[in-house]
Parts: C-alpha cells; structure tokens; sequence
C-alpha cells in the first residue's frame, strides 16, 4: 500500500459527534493510503478514520446481498474500536428482546431500544435470516470502525455468533427517529428544523462520496434523527465501495472517478431509485437522486410513490414540483401543517435543488459537494439551473 503525508484541519468532524463540545487540536498530520488513482481522500479525516483507512481494502459489495468480498473466510470481525458486545448484555439491555422495547422492523431485522450497563441508550439491530447477516454485520462493522462524522450514525458495538445463529449491530439511540417517522408525527417540524435536517443529510451523503462510497438507499427511513434534530446517515446494507469494484465500472472522465458509473444488480427503496438504476447502473448521482426526492418528501410531506392529480394528468413528486413551481403555486407543494409559516425564498430554493437533484439524466444531477455548498449558501447553480430550464 503506498501512503501520503497529510496535513488536514480536524476541526470539521468532532471526535464525541457532539457539535458542542470543544475543538479537536487544528491540525494533525497523519499517514493516509492512496486511492489507486494516486489521489488521497479529498476529505478531512480524524485519527481514528486514518488508522481505519487501511482497512478500506477489506470492504466489497457482494453481488447480491451486503458488502463483503465473497472469495474471504468470514470470521467474526475485528473490533477496532467498537465493543464486542455478549448476549447477556444485550438481553438485559432489552429486557429479553421484549416487544415493549420494539421500536421498529424493517426487511434486514427488529430495531430495539436498550440501556446498557453504564446507562447509554442504544438502538440494537437484531438482524433476521431474510437477509445473509453474516455479510451484513461485517459490513456495518468495517463501517463503524472507519466512519466517523457528526451526520453518519455512531455505531457502539456489534454481537455475532453463528452457533447460536445471532448477529447484532448496536447504535445510539436516535431520539427522533428518523425524517420519515417525524413527518407522519402530530406535532410537525417547523421550516428551520426542515432546512437544518436537509443541510445535515447533504453533509453526511457528502462524506460517504468523499471516502469513495456509494450509499444506494438514501431515503427519509435512512436519515435518522437525533434529540438536537440533527440529520445522520444510517443503514448501510446496500453500500457500494468504488475503489473495490473496478471491473464494474465505466469511467466518464470525471476527476476523482466521480463520473464513474457501475453495473450491478437493482438494489435500493422503489420510490427512491434513480431511473438508470432499474437497468443495473448507479454512481454517486443514484445517492444525489435519493436526496431529490427525500428534499421533496421533507417540503411537502407527500409519498413519492403516490402520484397527484394536475389539470387532468397524474404526476409523481418531482414533475408535479416542477409544475407548481413554473405556475408559481409553490404554496400547493408545501406541507399545509408546517407550523410558524416558512421563508418561501428558501423553500423555492431548495425546492430547485431538489428538481437538479432528481433530473433523468444523472450527469445533469448536480454532485453533493455542489449540494452541501448550495444550501449553505456559498455558492449559486445558476449554469445548472439554466440548463434544467432549457431542458424543461
């Protein structure tokens, strides 16, 4: 492996995820491993990330189902930093996995809430056999160890143990959910916790782009949100490592590999899915994609899959934005329960974001970089903007 000196800022991602605390020390020079492209990650890492670097070469998409290199002997994983948790912590945790501690269920498993010995609130995923959670759990272990951002969800520890056929993921508890569940709460999110949620999510997508993966199932059930409203990434079953799965892929002559494109199977949530992914095809514009149409759900708090009824013709989310927004109607897509009003400069210029984000043509599709900037309002997409019009 070839490396490189690096001198980076380490303000940018706190070690703790707590925005509050104080600043890590300004900078730090580490050794991190060049992508074979010659090029070194173009994010700053922490120490922790740095040391987790190196594993970034043990971490593949299976074909089917999870992130793990078929050819390798699946041992438990290395715990790095996280803890290997036992089954009799766990189940004191969760009062034996009691249904009263349920809190959710999706396809890879059941979601509970614990309190450990010391008092921490977690979430544990008890993964189920209609997923390879063999693959799966060593896939969000090599993740945990490596990620670390203010807007990806912490991972505490894991358990796994094939003999008794339980594999177990173990997070902080996120207080408020996720963006899906808060949408449907009594009590609605006003504009600024909408705007700060989509700022946050841009950031983590952002982040997983800058260390070369792709997520592939961003959506309002994977944007999970803490006590503070703050937006972080989760739910990594479906992560695609670029720099692992070369033979796969289709360069575009974008810097970075950025415009690389790969051809694998259809993975991801419907609703959420770039329109070239149902022919096997995704890049990063797949996750820039997901984001569109999760900006549209957080604004409107209408189904993606539900379409609407415009002058006679039935529409999907975006096309029925764009309409709305060319007739001057915004005031139709925006959530009619939103509370304390809203700054309808914002919401329209978020609402552009998201119909750049969700463009047929995903060379069209602005990158997150573009998005993060954009709703910080550092830079315009006026040329990109110009572009859609033309095409509209």
């Amino acid at each position: 492996m070839v490396f490189n000196f690096a001198t980076f800022d380490r303000t940018e991602d706190p070690t703790d995820f707590d925005p509050r605390s104080p600043p890590a020390s300004r900078s730090s020079t580490i050794c991190l491993p060049l992508n074979p492209d010659g090029c070194s990650f173009g994010k700053a890492m922490t120490s922790l990330q740095g040391a987790a670097g190196a594993s970034l070469h043990l971490v593949n998409l299976a074909s089917k189902f999870g992130c793990w290199r078929p050819s390798e002997l699946l041992r438990c994983p290395e715990e790095g930093r996280l803890k290997r948790f036992t089954f009799r912590e766990l189940k004191i945790a969760t009062n034996n996995f009691s249904e009263t501690k349920k809190v959710g269920e999706g396809g890879s498993g059941w979601v509970y809430e614990g309190f450990l010995g010391d008092g921490s609130r977690v979430a544990i995923k008890r993964l189920n056999s209609r997923t390879n959670r063999e693959l799966t759990l060593h896939a969000e272990v090599k993740l945990g160890n490596m990620i670390w951002h203010r807007n990806v969800v912490p991972l505490h520890g894991f358990y796994w143990s094939p003999k008794r056929g339980e594999y177990m993921v173990v997070y902080k508890f996120m207080t408020n959910v996720n963006v899906g569940c808060q949408l449907k709460n009594k009590h609605p999110l006003d504009w600024p916790t909408r705007k700060k949620i989509a700022i946050g999510a841009a950031r983590g997508i952002s982040h997983l782009h800058d260390l070369r993966m792709i997520h592939l199932d961003i959506n309002t059930a994977n944007i999970l949100v803490d006590e503070d409203f703050e937006a972080r990434i989760g739910d990594f079953g479906f992560v695609f490592f670029m720099d692992e799965y070369k033979d796969k892929a289709v360069p575009e002559g974008e810097p970075n590999g950025k415009g690389t494109y790969f051809i694998s199977g259809i993975m991801g949530t419907h609703s959420f899915m770039d329109p070239e992914r149902l022919s096997g095809t995704y890049s990063v514009k797949s996750d820039v994609y997901g984001f569109g149409m999760t900006l549209l759900e957080l604004i409107s708090n209408r189904r993606p899959w539900k379409t609407i009824c415009l002058d006679g013709n039935e529409l999907v989310l975006p096309q029925w934005a764009h309409a709305l927004l060319k007739n001057e109607q915004l005031v139709r897509l925006v959530d009619p329960n939103m509370p304390d009003g809203y700054n309808k400069s914002e919401v329209e210029k978020i609402v552009r974001l998201a119909l750049l984000c969700t463009q047929f043509d995903p060379k069209k599709r602005p990158y997150m970089a573009e998005a993060v900037l954009f709703l910080e309002g550092i830079i315009e997409l006026e040329k990109r903007w110009e572009v859609y019009q033309a095409d509209a």
